[in-house]
């Protein structure tokens, strides 16, 4: 799931439209500018300022790593079970 900066936001307008301006998300965005590699220095170099082409690569690379988007999904699974099982005990308390 890479995009440009502009098919992103073509893709959130749609969102946007389908699910409101104030539907809640979550979003974790990267651009060129995030892939950085220190020199020996340890000052920060970054590669795709001189070689655009590489920040493509790097995004379809690490695009492809299930893990991540499984550890997501994971996430999302555990923190939604354990807030719907406490909204429901708040309710279920209030009705007693």
């Amino acid at each position: 799931m890479n995009y440009t900066l502009k098919q992103l936001q073509d893709r959130v307008n749609q969102m946007v439209e389908l699910q409101g301006e104030n539907a809640p998300c979550a979003a974790w965005i990267y651009t060129a500018e995030d892939c950085m590699i220190r020199d020996e220095d340890d000052e920060p170099t970054y590669p795709c300022d001189e070689h655009p082409e590489l920040a493509k690569k790097i995004f379809n690379d690490v695009g492809n790593i299930d893990y991540i988007y499984q550890v997501i999904q994971e996430s999302l699974d555990e923190a939604t079970e354990e807030h719907l099982t406490q909204h429901l005990s708040g309710h279920s308390r209030m009705f007693r």
